[in-house]
């Protein structure tokens, strides 16, 4: 290996670059099924489909234990959480907005109506549920009325309710603010193109950029370079 090339191996551009097209391949294997595999949730547990046998779907959610979904007609549906069983039935005509009746084994019933995509609760009465928990490291603290809310056991039921969770559109946001950054911090030539282009060099004559301007060039860049940071988590939080 030639001292020029040890030279250029250090050379802190192509460090940056290559740090950064390392963990951009890195983030895209880990994240690939987050971003891809269609998804419920339950409480706080998020399942993906693990097993697929005729009319019966086993969903598994991380610690939590298996969720079995099975078909029993056209018209009803049933999951089994742990020993308990919900029946969910549609009830509406096909032309209408879809609807739904969940008996829980404590005999208590609800309805579900899809609202544009939003599945909403009603009580017996007809009365709105109001579907909030409390959660403190991962444990429900408040006293809810049924463990799981009526239009959770829906979404389990009908895979139509099932969603990739994220963004992944803001990782590609935050390589970009990235790379923007870095050049902002490390190379004087596109400082003084971004100073060109600034509208604002336009009420001076024969403007050129201060030393101060380069420097804080440089504090925009690192601060650009540390928002990326955050832009990127942002892809992780369902929307």
């Amino acid at each position: 290996m030639t001292i020029s090339t040890i030279k250029k191996l250090n050379n802190p551009s192509i460090l940056f670059f290559a740090a950064l097209t390392a963990v951009t391949f890195a983030i895209a294997l880990l994240s690939h099924s987050y971003f891809t595999d269609r998804a419920f949730y339950l409480n706080q547990d998020r399942y993906t489909l693990q097993r697929l046998q005729g009319d019966l779907a086993t969903y598994r959610g991380g610690s939590a234990g298996p969720v079995d979904v099975r078909v029993i007609s056209n018209l009803e549906r049933s999951v089994r959480i742990g020993t308990d069983d919900y029946l969910i039935a549609k009830t509406s005509a096909p032309a209408l907005p879809a609807a739904y009746s969940v008996s829980y084994p404590n005999g208590h019933r609800y309805s579900v109506q899809d609202t544009n995509g939003i599945l909403l609760s009603y009580d017996a009465k007809g009365e709105f549920v109001v579907e909030i928990a409390a959660y403190s490291g991962g444990v429900r603290i408040d006293e809810p009325t049924e463990t799981y809310l009526p239009a959770s056991l829906v979404a389990a039921a009908y895979p139509e309710y099932h969603r990739t969770p994220g963004r992944p559109g803001f990782l590609f946001l935050a390589l970009a603010f990235m790379i923007f950054g870095w050049c902002s911090f490390r190379y004087e030539r596109f400082q003084t193109l971004l100073f060109r282009l600034s509208p604002s060099q336009l009420l001076y004559d024969n403007p050129e950029p201060s030393d101060f301007y380069y420097f804080m060039s440089k504090v925009g860049g690192i601060a650009v370079m540390v928002g990326s940071i955050w832009v990127a988590c942002q892809a992780f939080v369902s929307g």
